[in-house]
């Protein structure tokens, strides 16, 4: 079985360009959500909403740039069952200088679409509230704060921010001595800003 890495970062063109695509975000977002889990191209078909025949393809982009690994097989009905799980626990993405910057760019606008999608539907279907007197599993949180960081203390900040996302993850994969938790989406953006 290959082992799961902590924390990966993503630089090259071929992995960014295979991540820019919604329904491969959503697989590795589900597999990154459940890390010790795994899960067959059926069970993933059937939570994204697509044809397990189409889910194939994009499992095999992700499995190709080892976003996901296959960690066991077994027969059903005389077909090979594959199980894939996340090939790590949260991803980074950096562009390396002359890189054309229009992958990354894919995967910002997937991802911001991503989240104004569920944030909409949410609304839309009242399981997300944006009122603070919202009853804690459906308050919604949406922030956006400016930070002057001394320039020694970047790397710091950045650790600290996903050092905390990562121990209330991992409560809730521990499942707290049993008990079900609620599942929350959070899109992190760090980006410099322009001297005022």
């Amino acid at each position: 079985m290959t082992e799961l890495m902590v924390s990966r970062v993503i630089e090259d063109v071929a992995t960014l360009k295979a991540l820019a695509d919604p329904i491969r975000m959503r697989v590795l977002e589900l597999a990154m959500s459940e890390p010790e889990r795994t899960w067959t191209a059926k069970e993933l078909a059937r939570i994204i909403g697509v044809p397990p025949t189409k889910i194939y393809y994009h499992l095999n982009q992700l499995e190709q740039h080892q976003l996901v690994h296959i960690r066991d097989t077994r027969v059903v009905n005389g077909i090979i069952e594959k199980q894939y799980g996340a090939g790590q626990l949260n991803l980074t993405f950096h562009r390396r200088s002359g890189d054309e910057p229009s992958p990354a760019q894919e995967i910002v606008s997937t991802l911001l679409g991503q989240t104004r999608d569920e944030i909409e539907g949410g609304l839309n279907a009242g399981t997300i509230s944006a009122s603070s007197e919202a009853p804690d599993p459906v308050r919604m949180v949406l922030s956006r704060n400016v930070a002057e960081i001394p320039q020694h203390r970047i790397a710091e900040f950045r650790q600290e921010m996903l050092a905390l996302m990562r121990r209330f993850d991992e409560a809730s994969v521990a499942r707290e001595g049993g008990a079900g938790g609620h599942r929350f989406a959070m899109l992190v953006a760090m980006h410099p800003l322009g001297r005022p």
